[in-house]
């Protein structure tokens, strides 16, 4: 009975995640507003500044989302540089095909995450490494996974 209410909850959760991803920025701080305007009767005044607030948070959050992301990304590059420098030639072939492969895995997964497909146990978010994605005990990636085989 748990394990049934807590995979409805998550659903639930994803689903208005996936609600507030897939809205235009506009339409989202409109909702935002309208559900404090419903609880706080705000003026026309408040809610314009509302409006104005909610569109600085959210220039700035894209910002700081993607200066993570370019950071991630030169991580991701740096350990592979280095993972690379200890490697065989076949190694880092094989290296380079897991690591294909997995990106494409994620890749579909993604296709049917917006589907309401979600992730599938086990499958990572993309990462190479300990600590990324979701699914599986340990929060490991597919790339861990691979090489169990």
């Amino acid at each position: 009975m748990a394990v049934f209410a807590t995979t409805a909850v998550t659903a639930q959760n994803m689903e208005q995640r996936d609600d507030r991803r897939g809205m235009d920025p506009e339409k989202r701080i409109e909702k935002q507003v309208g559900r404090l305007d419903k609880k706080l009767k705000l003026t026309d005044e408040q809610k314009q500044q509302l409006k104005e607030y909610y569109g600085e948070f959210d220039k700035a959050q894209m910002a700081r989302m993607e200066q993570v992301r370019l950071q991630e990304k030169k991580d991701r590059e740096a350990l592979d540089g280095k993972i690379n420098s200890i490697l065989t030639e076949e190694q880092k072939a094989k290296y380079a095909e897991m690591k294909e492969k997995d990106k494409e895995m994620w890749k579909e997964g993604r296709k049917g995450f917006g589907q309401g497909q979600g992730h599938r146990s086990g499958r990572g978010h993309g990462g190479f490494g300990p600590g990324r994605g979701h699914g599986g005990h340990g929060g490991h990636g597919g790339f861990d996974r691979d090489m169990d085989n």
